[in-house]
């Protein structure tokens, strides 16, 4: 058996070494970019939160309210709802008056039915009004039958990933004729996601 020509080994050595590096690097590559979609996705899914939490608060108010009056009422300050400021979320409850939260104080005009995005501390996101929603959302907002026979239709909507889809939430305290993202029916009193702003 005739000896190896020197180097002839390590050259083999050294190609496997660079295709290795090369798949590793490429491996990575992709790790990276998962991670940051599902960190981005994390990140809206949590300011979604803000969402939900409101309108479960705003059902409790109204539940109280009608134990006391046998009527639903869509104007936020008879029912003493007023989310935070730093909400990312416009809330609709009617087509009526706006809270408008585009400077350092929220102008709330008498018998407000609907409070927009805070742009002056969100200033990158833009201003969302009821003509935003859609109309088939847009016609369950806020109290339908006769009282005590009625029922009242929140909606939560959002843009936080600046693209033209809204973030679109709605809660009734009676049943709807939707689905959510998942197909799944709407229920009363549950938060329901009409359109998720958070997929890619």
């Amino acid at each position: 058996m005739s000896p190896r020509p020197e180097g002839e080994g390590r050259s083999g050595r050294k190609g496997f070494f660079i295709v290795l590096g090369v798949m590793a690097c490429s491996f990575l590559g992709i790790v990276a970019v998962n991670t940051v979609r599902n960190f981005v996705r994390f990140g809206q899914r949590a300011r979604a939160a803000e969402c939900k939490s409101n309108l479960r608060a705003w059902y409790k108010r109204q539940q109280a309210h009608f134990r006391d009056t046998r009527t639903y009422e869509p104007v936020f300050a008879k029912v003493g709802f007023a989310p935070e400021r730093n909400n990312r979320y416009a809330y609709f409850a009617g087509t009526g008056p706006m809270e408008l939260r585009g400077t350092e104080r929220s102008d709330i005009p008498e018998g407000a039915v609907a409070i927009g995005v805070d742009t002056f501390r969100f200033t990158y996101l833009r201003p969302l009004d009821v003509e935003a929603l859609p109309l088939s959302v847009k016609a369950r907002l806020g109290v339908s039958g006769e009282c005590p026979a009625c029922d009242i239709t929140l909606v939560c909507a959002g843009n936080t990933d600046d693209d033209p889809t809204l973030d679109l939430w709605i809660l009734s305290t009676g049943p709807l004729d939707l689905q959510d993202v998942n197909g799944d029916a709407a229920e009363p009193g549950v938060p329901v996601q009409l359109v998720d702003d958070t997929q890619e």
